[in-house]
């Protein structure tokens, strides 16, 4: 009995030893944070706190920074796709490398969510033809009540809610807002409105999705892996969302597309694989998007004969300018510079080098009337975090589309009409742009009006603006 004691003693001992190596998080797992950790929750009252804590804790949502969770920072439609795909409990298949969607690129941080709410039926794409699911776009009020009623498997019971008397509310949206408020998911705003239009933040987001993650778990139903439909109602299924979802009054768009048209995109090359750098891949996703047929060129091989037939070319921010210099200024297609040192290098600018200003969120529309300007007008948010945007100086007739806002000398889109003068009193030789975005800014921090500008600036240089 002593020799049993005492080894039952040494195994209590030993297991009370490695005790805390069993529960600690694997070495790769990061230490999860709470509310007060970020300076912009810590002072919200405890039970709002709470809420944030638990959904911090879960990992559903991480902040901005190290110290800034972003609670009035626009939510974008790819943070929703990781926040409706945890709080669903939808299955997440993480061997995924290619997306349905045209704009998710490979290395998009989101692509695995946004596969999992399509799967589910809760997201049938942006557009008409479903080829795009606009990841940098905003998500309206309206849009996250529907999101998030769908994906409780409760689009009948929308449908047969009695529709909320709100001006602000878009007719299609008004049997998912109805029922959003009686759930208490979503609340009016202090004015007493709705606010359908309005672009929700990640501080309605977070909240709304404490509520919705409660009920499901409420209903006690999760998501069954390789199902196609939405979670279900408790007596009977939904039927999968199937339309696109509606964009809350977005900008006039150019007319046009690049529908059968052809574009190049130059870029550097990795000398460690030989491949093309990726930092150019959302400007490719997004051509892609638009209807063009894209074709990459590593910027060693630039020469006018190498770029002659297409009807775009697009200087990407990882091209070695000193591959360009002076050599397209004759060349007779439009050129849409995102590198702001070949611009000026081409002498469309009056600085080349230099020419990047960091930390930078905000643009200011000079030109709203311009087909360039996408409908959009006064300050323009072009990054959610602070980043470097690219300026030039025009000449004369060089048309300044947007400024940098804190230095409005500075322009960050800039266009010449064929045959107007360059800086050096020469006839253009085709429709030039410079687009100031840098490449690490378009990756995963582009605002929706970003890319509205963008499209507009491509649209614009091949003419489909022209009736």
């Amino acid at each position: 009995m002593k020799k049993i004691t005492t080894s039952l003693l040494c195994f209590l001992l030993l297991s009370l030893a490695l005790l805390p190596f069993a529960f600690a998080a694997p070495a790769e797992t990061p230490v999860r944070k709470t509310a007060d950790d970020f300076k912009d929750l810590k002072d919200l009252p405890q039970d709002v706190k709470a809420k944030f804590d638990e959904l911090i804790k879960g990992g559903v949502f991480s902040g901005v920074s190290d110290d800034t969770f972003g609670i009035d920072a626009k939510m974008d439609r790819a943070q929703f796709a990781k926040v409706a795909a945890i709080i669903f409990a939808l299955p997440i298949d993480k061997t995924l490398t290619t997306s349905s969607f045209s704009d998710i690129a490979a290395d998009h941080w989101s692509l695995q969510y946004v596969e999992a709410l399509k799967k589910a039926g809760l997201t049938n794409g942006y557009d008409a033809e479903g080829k795009m699911y606009n990841p940098s776009g905003e998500v309206s009020r309206q849009e996250l009540a529907a999101f998030l009623i769908r994906g409780l498997g409760l689009d009948d019971a929308a449908k047969k809610a009695t529709p909320v008397a709100d001006s602000t509310v878009d007719d299609w949206a008004k049997g998912y807002v109805a029922l959003a408020l009686e759930k208490n998911i979503l609340t009016k705003l202090d004015n007493g409105s709705f606010g359908g239009k309005d672009p929700a933040t990640r501080k309605m987001l977070a909240l709304a999705s404490y509520e919705a993650k409660k009920l499901f778990a409420d209903k006690g139903k999760t998501a069954t892996p390789g199902t196609q439909t939405p979670p279900a109602q408790p007596d009977k299924p939904t039927t999968p969302a199937v339309e696109p979802e509606k964009p809350a009054a977005p900008a006039p768009q150019p007319a046009g597309t690049g529908k059968g048209k052809k574009v190049v995109v130059t870029s550097d090359v990795q000398a460690s694989n030989g491949e093309f750098r990726t930092e150019d891949k959302p400007i490719v996703n997004r051509l892609q998007g638009l209807g063009f047929e894209v074709t990459r060129l590593a910027s060693s091989k630039i020469t006018p004969e190498a770029l002659s037939g297409y009807d775009l070319v697009v200087i990407g921010s990882t091209t070695n300018s000193k591959y360009v210099r002076k050599k397209l200024k004759t060349l007779p297609v439009p050129i849409i510079y995102n590198k702001s040192i070949s611009f000026g290098d081409a002498d469309f600018s009056k600085v080349a080098e230099n020419t990047d200003l960091p930390k930078q969120t905000t643009i200011t529309i000079k030109k709203s009337d311009s087909p360039l300007a996408a409908g959009l007008s006064g300050d323009v948010e072009f990054y959610y975090e602070p980043s470097a945007i690219s300026f030039g100086i025009p000449s004369d007739e060089g048309m300044v589309v947007a400024a940098i806002k804190s230095d409005p000398s500075k322009a960050a889109i800039i266009a010449y009409e064929k045959g107007s003068k360059n800086v050096l009193g020469e006839a253009v030789a085709a429709r030039t742009v410079m687009f100031g975005a840098s490449s690490d800014g378009m990756k995963d921090n582009a605002t929706d009006e970003l890319w509205k500008l963008f499209d507009a600036s491509v649209l614009w240089a091949v003419g489909s603006d022209k009736k």
